[in-house]
Parts: C-alpha cells; sequence; structure tokens
C-alpha cells in the first residue's frame, strides 16, 4: 500500500480549469442545452408531493393480483394517502398517492426510487359500513426472475408502510424486516 507524501501532491492553478460557459446554462456533453426551461416552484413543490404520476414511473411488468380486505383505521388511512417521497437515494422506496376515484378510492403505488420501477400498488376502497380497508394489492410477478406468492407481497408492503408512513395495522403481526426479500419465499421463474 502507497504511503502519502504531502511533497508529491500537484496543485491545480485554477487558472488551467478551462470555462464551460455561464453557470446558468445546463450543459449536456459539453455543449449547451438551451431549450430546458427550469422548473416552476410549482412544478417543484407537486414534486415534492407524494402525488403518483402515471408519465414518469415505469408500471408493473407482470402484474399480480390477489384480494386482501385488510382493515385501515382512519389514522392509518391519513398516513397512506400522505405517502412519501425520499429525499435521499438512501432510502430507496417512493410510495406515491394516485388522486382519489369520484367515490374517493386511492391507489397507494410502491416503488424503487433509483429505477423508479413500481413494485406494488395498494387499492384502498371505503366499505359501505362506513370503514376503509385494502381491497387488494397488485404485486411484480417477475422480480428479476423470481416471484413471491401474495403472502410474502403482503408482508413486504406492511413492513414498508411502517418503516416510512408509520402505519400501525393494528391487525397484522409485527414482521422482521428480514422477511424483506427472503430467498425461500421467492421462487426462480423458469425460462
Amino acid at each position: 500500500m502507497a504511503s502519502y507524501d504531502p511533497e508529491q501532491v500537484e496543485f491545480i492553478n485554477p487558472e488551467d480549469i478551462p470555462d464551460l460557459g455561464s453557470d446558468d446554462e445546463e450543459w449536456v456533453d459539453n455543449e449547451p442545452r438551451l431549450d430546458v426551461e427550469p422548473a416552476t416552484e410549482e412544478e417543484i413543490q407537486l414534486w415534492w408531493t407524494a402525488r403518483y404520476d402515471r408519465s414518469i414511473v415505469k408500471p408493473i411488468d407482470t402484474p399480480l393480483t390477489a384480494p386482501w380486505g385488510l382493515p385501515v383505521s382512519s389514522k392509518d388511512l391519513e398516513k397512506l394517502k400522505t405517502g412519501f417521497r425520499t429525499r435521499s437515494m438512501d432510502d430507496k422506496w417512493d410510495l406515491l398517492v394516485e388522486d382519489p376515484d369520484d367515490k374517493g378510492n386511492v391507489s397507494l403505488h410502491i416503488l424503487r426510487n433509483w429505477e423508479y420501477a413500481e413494485l406494488f400498488t395498494l387499492h384502498i376502497v371505503s366499505e359501505d359500513s362506513g370503514g376503509t380497508v385494502i381491497q387488494d394489492i397488485t404485486w411484480e410477478g417477475n422480480w428479476n426472475g423470481h416471484r413471491c406468492e401474495a403472502e410474502q407481497a403482503q408482508k413486504e408492503v406492511v413492513i414498508l408502510c411502517r418503516l416510512f408512513l408509520e402505519c400501525e395495522f393494528e391487525t397484522v403481526p409485527q414482521y422482521p424486516t428480514s422477511i424483506m426479500w427472503n430467498g425461500e419465499a421467492y421462487k426462480k421463474l423458469e425460462g
């Protein structure tokens, strides 16, 4: 291993750094991009909300859907409707809320933020009795050549909602985070 020798350090003269243009131009491959409009304050604020935008999310490639019927408390419903947008690549997950339909039902879309690929969708509906349930879950049926069953997808969603939204889901057991991507719960797909 080489040791550090301060006598061997070369310093760069700031005058030797090439001028790439003014600070207010955007550059791509050393060419100015003048066709890019800066985001408005409204667009920036909208981005930081946890609103689902179909136009920028890679949808589930191989969707599988299963009924669930998980009761949701009013406190958890508010948290689910708020969603979560990561502010750091360390978080790895976004939980984005789709605008309510005409009956007030919403969908929560859970995706990996580094590739903006959707992996789970929760369909949250109001029941005639006045309660709210996660009616069903849709999940990616081909995650890098592997598939899990509905029970595993539900456990992973509960863990993510508890971690990022602080949902309680009183009727569901506490799952350890080691359940996430449990190799034994995923089967390798053929072909």
